[in-house]
């Protein structure tokens, strides 16, 4: 027993002894001071980190001899030998580049030997996107946004406490976001990707999940097209595409040795001063002409929204066979709007490379991150053992001061005075805005819409006030119960009625949802689009006696519910009883008289008297919809699943059924529709191409009334709501159909393509639209628009032509015009 004790005691520090790690520290510097952000790692594996901004590096090694490696854009490559057996610091000096000419000898008048280097990378480019077809690695991407100034008062609110509730200085500086996460990162031709995000810390938000995503942060200038959604709808020409030197100029600014390699640095210079292109260097290796290193901006002079300038660097290492694999890519930003300047980096450290893993049978889905439950609970120990990273003093200061905020405000003292000083009576505001009460501690919230907008004016009813009652509850497991009444009163019919609405949200994961809502209602004929909005008919009527809206009264009680039954596949449906009442106008009031023009009917049909629509009926009808997103990739996290899409068209399928007999109802009809589309095709530089195609038949009509038929998002008004299948001048009413229709909408958006050229918009960043609309149905033929337009914050000026052929073949009765209309988007 004793020897087998002394013989465990043995192994267990026999064990301790070798299997303990000890840290390497040190500090980057050059010649002036500090050199942050260079890449460390040791000669012959992926095993690496990466300097903080002050030039600080950290790494975890076994006891033994390391040769050790370190890069930094700009600078000789320093290679060290060490040997580790106790805790070790490494202070670092790099030399700046010294670049030599390499007997390359340029002539006056001659090509810059940089255009023969970027054209033997360009021959490259597709070997290389592809050399590597498979591989996993482990990723590391930390985010910091700071603020460096702040307007005192923004739109009349002082700021200022809230800029101190959230952790910032009394000058308004600091860090505003900290975040972190280590994921694995796998990846397999053709562009299969599966991320697990093991661990993910948020500064201030214990309970948050950061929003780093590997694939969506590399940037790969092998690629034609660098696509940077956040910043611009079009994307950016890379140094090396394939028609690269449309875009670009090169200048050969010389080359140096590392190692075996002879890298070149070519000086990255726009052809044309507003052109979606980067400016920079970029470091070619001689004769195999892969990418080295990167150190390219992006400036305003881009079409970019929200920041002002954009710089990419990024580090290239040798992984196994001379494969060479992204160690290391930096963004670092900066920017301004409404006062307010802030700048950032995102920094990310990839390590461990496996260029040669074996991916089990159907390991790749359409699942591209899973975050994983447990990724926001592990502890300041474990970070201090995983972060590859140091962090730098601000950033530890920002983690300890936010995690104290956060206690602060989570107690129950301090979201009651919070709530005391939100709930407070301000008579203006209720005027305006209305009133909002909430509950922070039960997660309870409840509001009350103010008269501003809430008082109306329409022909059948005459002045209405119609405020909305809203309530919501948020419960334990992320659901939410939320109800709402909107009562209404009008002023000349003299009727007091209302409306309610409980919906409860069940499954957040699969936006699953149910509900029920009824009362009586003075609804739009075309109650799908509701493209009159009530103000625009208030003012039309007032000032100009055209009352375009057209409502009708229903008494109803209708249950509906919505749930994705699995990825990419969304069934919902509702099931309603009502009775239908029309309506005639009550009340001719205008601004000032207008002797020429007279009230039209509340009649959606082209005809004149106050004559009624349709006769009353009851009406029980059921409609789904089925929504098919083929081969929809998403993002799955612990609380919900973030869609992001599929390459190909998505498909909607629309079910409707008129159910006679039952509680009485007199519609008895069966309609079908079908529609193919996609609102976000990208075409690089050329910027976003959407469309949409439908078509629907009543395949049984026996008995429908006119809120029964298709519809159409139309206006005859100049301001107008943008739809997605929508038609700038087509009237809403009058040219729905009771039996069957074929639609298309097509829309391109350049991007400011052309527009970047006029200095004028280039200044105002507008972005240049084009489309076309057709409809062609029993009631109409062949009428078609073609607008372009101009837009900015989703506010458009369109011009339209529109051409009404009943004839197409023959060109026969022939009808077109021309127009403007103002659309918004938000």
């Amino acid at each position: 027993m004793k020897k087998l004790l002394l013989f465990s005691i043995f192994l267990l520090t026999t064990s301790i002894t070798f299997g303990q790690q000890f840290i390497l520290k040190g500090v980057t510097s050059d010649q002036q001071g500090t050199l942050p952000f260079t890449s460390l790692y040791i000669q012959g594996t992926s095993k690496g980190t990466s300097a903080n901004t002050n030039g600080e590096f950290q790494l975890k090694l076994d006891k033994g001899k390391y040769i050790l490696v370190f890069k930094a854009v700009g600078y000789k490559q320093l290679v060290r030998a060490v040997e580790i057996n106790a805790d070790t610091y490494l202070p670092v000096t790099l030399e700046a580049e010294a670049y030599q000419l390499k007997d390359v000898v340029i002539k006056a008048n001659a090509e810059d030997p940089a255009y023969e280097i970027i054209r033997n990378a360009i021959k490259k480019r597709k070997q290389h996107l592809t050399e590597v077809k498979a591989f996993s690695c482990d990723a590391y991407i930390k985010g910091v946004t700071k603020l460096k100034n702040a307007p005192k008062k923004i739109l009349g609110r002082n700021i200022q406490d809230d800029l101190k509730n959230i952790g910032l200085d009394s000058g308004k500086r600091g860090i505003l976001y900290l975040s972190e996460s280590v994921s694995k990162f796998n990846y397999q031709e053709p562009g299969k990707v599966y991320e697990e995000m093991i661990s993910s810390k948020v500064s201030g938000n214990s309970n948050g999940f950061s929003f780093n995503q590997a694939n969506g942060f590399v940037v790969s200038f092998y690629k034609n097209n660098i696509d940077i959604s956040e910043l611009s709808r079009v994307g950016f020409v890379s140094p090396i595409a394939d028609n690269a030197l449309l875009f670009y100029r090169y200048k050969f600014m010389g080359t140096f040795r590392e190692g075996n390699n002879w890298i070149n640095k070519i000086q990255v210079i726009p052809r044309r001063k507003y052109d979606q292109v980067f400016n920079g260097y970029i470091y070619i290796i001689d004769d195999s002409w892969r990418i080295h290193s990167t150190d390219l901006t992006i400036t305003n002079k881009s079409m970019i929204e929200g920041i002002d300038t954009l710089h990419i660097k990024q580090q290239f290492i040798p992984v196994n066979q001379n494969k060479w694999m992204l160690a290391s890519q930096r963004y670092d930003y900066s920017g301004g709007i409404f006062g307010f300047k802030f700048m950032g980096n995102y920094t990310g450290v990839f390590s461990n490379y496996d260029v040669d893993p074996n991916f089990p049978p159907k390991f790749f889905t359409n699942k591209i991150l899973k975050v994983n439950a447990g990724a926001n609970k592990k502890d300041s120990t474990y970070w201090a053992t995983i972060r590859p990273m140091v962090l730098t003093a601000e950033e530890r200061r920002d983690y300890v001061k936010k995690d104290s905020i956060k206690l602060v405000h989570g107690s129950d003292k301090y979201r009651d005075s919070l709530d005391r000083k939100e709930n407070r009576i301000k008579p203006l505001k209720i005027l305006t805005l209305g009133y909002a009460h909430r509950n922070t501690k039960d997660k309870e919230y409840w509001s009350i819409s103010g008269p501003l907008f809430s008082v109306n004016y329409n022909t059948v009813e005459g002045w209405i006030y119609n405020p909305k009652l809203s309530y919501r509850k948020v419960l334990k497991d992320s659901t939410s119960l939320v109800m709402q009444v909107n009562p209404r009163y009008g002023f000349e019919n003299k009727v007091l009625s209302a409306n309610a609405n409980v919906s409860y949200r069940y499954a957040p994961k699969q936006n699953g949802y149910a509900g029920i809502r009824g009362g009586t209602s003075y609804t739009d004929f075309n109650s799908n689009f509701e493209a009159i909005p009530p103000l625009f008919n208030t003012i039309t009527t007032l000032f100009n006696k055209e009352n375009i809206l057209k409502l009708y009264k229903k008494d109803f009680i209708n249950i509906y519910s919505g749930r994705e039954l699995s990825n990419g596949l969304y069934l919902s449906g509702n099931l309603e009883y009502a009775s239908r009442t029309p309506l005639i106008n009550t009340s001719f009031r205008t601004i000032k008289d207008f002797p020429d023009k007279e009230f039209t009917a509340n009649n959606p049909y082209p005809m004149t008297g106050n004559d009624y629509a349709f006769t009353a009926n009851k009406a029980l009808t059921l409609g789904l919809t089925l929504n098919i997103a083929f081969a929809q990739t998403y993002i799955e996290r612990p609380d919900f699943n973030i869609r992001q899409g599929s390459v190909y068209p998505k498909l909607q399928l629309d079910y409707r059924k008129g159910i006679k007999g039952i509680l009485n109802s007199d519609v008895d009809f069966d309609y079908i529709g079908a529609r193919v589309f996609d609102s976000n095709k990208k075409l690089g530089i050329l910027g976003v191409f959407k469309y949409s195609i439908g078509a629907g038949k009543f395949i049984n009509r026996n008995n429908l009334y006119y809120m029964d038929f298709k519809h159409f998002a139309g206006s005859n008004i100049i301001i107008y709501t943008q739809f997605t299948d929508g038609f700038m001048m087509l009237s809403p009413y009058e040219f729905s159909t009771g039996n069957k229709f074929l639609e298309a909408h097509f829309e391109h958006n350049f991007g400011g393509l052309f527009l970047s050229k006029i200095p004028l918009f280039k200044k105002l960043k507008m972005e240049e639209v084009i489309g076309a609309n057709y409809l062609t149905s029993d009631v109409i033929k062949n009428y078609a628009e073609a607008y372009i337009g101009i837009q900015r914050f989703g506010l458009r000026f369109n011009f339209i032509k529109t051409f009404n052929y009943d004839n197409l073949s023959k060109m026969e009765g022939s009808q077109s015009t021309a127009g403007f209309r103002v659309s918004a988007g938000f």
